[in-house]
């Protein structure tokens, strides 16, 4: 059992790092292009490398023009915010909501605190 664990632990790891490394990164395209330019290759070598680049190109223009959220959540809270429109009539203060059900006074922990100081 122990052999199959191990196996099935390896092989997960192996298919992580082939995931990664399936998705071109930024640099890939411009070391493409360089070495387009400065080796030399045979006319279908040549060929394939071109379609690599335009390939690469596309792929970082798609992900560019992808809808990017913003960055902090504020933003996204912003932006929900103002896409949908607000009701106003079920809205409850911040002051009833806070208010203790039963009805009863309360007192801060620094009152409290307060209170037991002047026991002493």
């Amino acid at each position: 059992m122990n052999k199959f664990l191990g196996f099935a632990v390896i092989f997960t790891a192996m298919l992580l790092v082939a995931g990664c490394a399936g998705e071109r990164q930024g640099i890939v395209c411009e070391e493409i292009e360089y070495r387009l330019n400065t080796m030399t290759y045979s006319p279908d070598q040549r060929a394939y490398m071109e379609n690599e680049l335009r390939t690469c190109r596309e792929d970082e223009a798609k992900k560019k023009n992808e809808v990017q959220s913003p960055g902090s959540i504020y933003d996204r809270y912003a932006n929900t915010e103002s896409a949908a429109p607000r009701d106003t009539s079920a809205e409850i203060s911040v002051q009833t909501l806070l208010r203790d059900s039963s009805e009863e006074k309360t007192t801060s922990i620094y009152d409290r605190y307060k209170s037991v100081e002047a026991d002493k």
